[in-house]
């Protein structure tokens, strides 16, 4: 009769974990650690949200962050940082929201793609404004940061068009693109500052879009694309 091997002992053998690597007490210890300061830390950055959303004008001690996350203030020293290190974990968690927010299928249109693109983002901030208004009007370089991250979608999305020829094959895909970003930038600092509405954040993004594919569209579909241009002209009059 073979012998029995226990896998109680200081190693989890391959055959019980089901892989192919030893995982000992100590690798084991060490990822509970791991988990443990990813979900103080998490609770430390959901205290900062919290805190502006209740306070939107006054900025948050580490004092309070602290009380609202059952930590110490060393805590939120030794995990996140001080306060432009706040910033920056809360720029990097919208990013990761972003991301997952803009992974959705390519539209059919690509004038629909990127005003989806646009549209998506920026409701991604209305809908939780006090903290995004915040991290736009304290945080140095978040809204580079963030003007930025839907430039490849963007650039999909006139490519396509080109390969559709909706868009004249000349056009030069980088300099749209960065009128776009450069747009939508303007349009979420205005946002933050409170000089213009939710409403007007949503057409000044969808704007640029329309603007850029009526510029740049080939003969047969320039008086198609120049309609939303031509409509909004006519509102102002």
């Amino acid at each position: 009769m073979p012998a029995h091997t226990s896998t109680s002992g200081p190693a989890l053998t391959a055959a019980a974990l089901g892989s192919g690597a030893q995982v000992t007490a100590p690798a084991l210890a060490g990822g509970l650690r791991e988990r443990q300061k990813h979900q103080r830390r998490e609770r430390i950055l959901e205290a900062i949200r919290e805190l502006l959303r209740e306070h939107p004008d006054e900025m948050p001690t580490v004092e309070r962050i602290a009380e609202l996350a059952e930590l110490s203030p060393a805590s939120v020293f030794n995990l996140v940082g001080p306060r432009e290190q706040q910033w920056a974990a809360l720029c990097d968690g919208l990013l990761l929201e972003l991301d997952a927010c803009l992974a959705f299928a390519a539209e059919e249109d690509p004038r629909e793609q990127a005003r989806r693109v646009v549209g998506e983002t920026v409701e991604l901030f209305i809908a939780d404004a006090a903290v995004y208004k915040h991290l736009v009007n304290h945080c140095e370089g978040s809204g580079p940061r963030l003007q930025e991250n839907p430039v490849p979608l963007l650039r999909d999305a006139l490519r396509r068009g080109q390969a559709a020829g909706i868009l004249r094959p000349d056009l030069h895909v980088e300099a749209l693109v960065g009128h776009i970003a450069t747009a939508t930038g303007g349009a979420l600092r205005h946002w933050a500052a409170g000089q213009i509405s939710d409403a007007a954040f949503r057409m000044r993004v969808r704007f640029a879009v329309d603007v850029v594919f009526a510029a740049g569209a080939s003969e047969g579909w320039a008086a198609q694309l120049q309609v939303p241009i031509r409509r909004r002209q006519r509102a102002r009059e």
